[in-house]
């Protein structure tokens, strides 16, 4: 039987791996718990977000979250809110990932069209980055 605390998940993206041994002391297993290197950032229209990782030589190896357009919550819980342009995402991940850092303008021109959005809509980016 395994047994996690809850305090290790996450509500989405939870890995799990175990090893079977047969034939030896499995009282000689040693567990370590790894942190993964999460930054955010968040700027508003016409703004550029510029991402790092933080230790020199790291590289973006995922995009956790990325959204331009009302993006709600704070970092490490944002959510999408009810309108985001078609393309945050995947511009977010071909601008980020394997470099050590990225820079992205948070413009419709970049990110892609809105839908569903209001004209007096306050538009943002919002993204966190795994290095």
């Amino acid at each position: 039987m395994v047994s996690c605390p809850t305090p290790f998940f996450r509500d989405s993206k939870n890995s799990l791996i175990l090893f079977e041994e047969m034939g030896d002391n499995p009282s000689q297993v040693n567990f370590q718990t790894i942190v993964v290197g999460s930054t955010c950032g968040r700027v508003y229209e016409g703004k550029t977000l510029e991402l790092s990782c933080q230790k020199k030589g790291q590289t973006i190896s995922t995009i956790n979250f990325g959204s331009f357009g009302d993006p709600q919550g704070t970092c490490r819980s944002f959510v999408k809110g009810s309108c985001e342009s078609t393309n945050s995402i995947s511009t977010v991940e071909k601008a980020c990932v394997g470099q050590e850092s990225c820079s992205i303008e948070a413009s419709e021109e970049i990110l892609g069209t809105l839908s569903h959005c209001g004209s007096d809509l306050t538009k943002s980016l919002a993204v966190e980055i795994v290095c």
